[in-house]
């Protein structure tokens, strides 16, 4: 059963491989296009301003949206190794979202943590459009082979990242995307590896102006 907030939001509990998910459904009135599940950085939760934000984003273009917590954040724990148990859990909110909204097509987005986990469930053939935020990337062989695999599976993915991030060797980043048409890197200028100015607020408009017009692009 789903109850809805003061902002129309119907809270649900998606089940997930390591626990209950809390999520957030925002379902536009009249048909929608498709389906959007998007998630958080590993200090994170469903909540902090750039996911909400993407998910009203992504609502006000006529997607089905999803945002949760994964169950480690809600429970006090540390992510699991490898972070199998939350990519799992993506997973499972993939199949919530295209058993609730009746969609086939689900756009993932994450941030930090959930953008790479996001990485994974793509190239799992579990969706064909990714929006990554705050990656970090230093050139660790592993993470260059996941991100070679999304030119590989022609996923069509906006990545998202801040030029003052201390997590990431932009120049390394250009170069492991280089070749992949369907790949398109946006740098917030004065951004830190969370997407927030100096003063640690999120940069909010910077960072999800590229991606309102991204979806909209991958809509048409």
């Amino acid at each position: 059963m789903m109850t809805k907030n003061r902002r129309g939001e119907s809270l649900v509990t998606v089940p997930g491989a390591s626990g209950g998910l809390q999520g957030k459904v925002l379902a536009p009135e009249g048909p929608t296009k498709a389906a959007l599940v998007v998630t958080h950085g590993r200090q994170g939760h469903m909540d902090e301003p750039l996911v909400a934000g993407l998910a009203w984003v992504g609502a006000a273009l006529g997607l089905w949206t999803l945002r949760f917590t994964f169950a480690y954040q809600a429970a006090g724990r540390e992510p699991s190794a490898g972070h199998e148990e939350e990519i799992a859990d993506l997973r499972a909110a993939i199949d919530h979202a295209r058993r609730t909204s009746g969609h086939d097509r689900v756009i993932l987005a994450g941030r930090g943590l959930g953008a790479w986990a996001a990485i994974a469930a793509a190239t799992d053939e579990s969706a064909e459009d990714v929006i990554l935020m705050g990656l970090s990337y230093t050139g660790q062989p592993e993470r260059r082979t996941a991100l070679r695999r999304l030119g590989e599976f022609e996923i069509a993915a906006l990545i998202v990242v801040g030029s003052r991030s201390d997590r990431l060797d932009l120049p390394a980043l250009r170069e492991a995307l280089a070749g992949m048409p369907s790949v398109w890197l946006e740098v917030v200028e004065g951004a830190n590896h969370r997407l927030q100015d100096e003063r640690l607020e999120p940069m909010t408009e910077a960072a999800l102006g590229p991606s309102k017009e991204w979806l909209r692009a991958r809509l048409e």
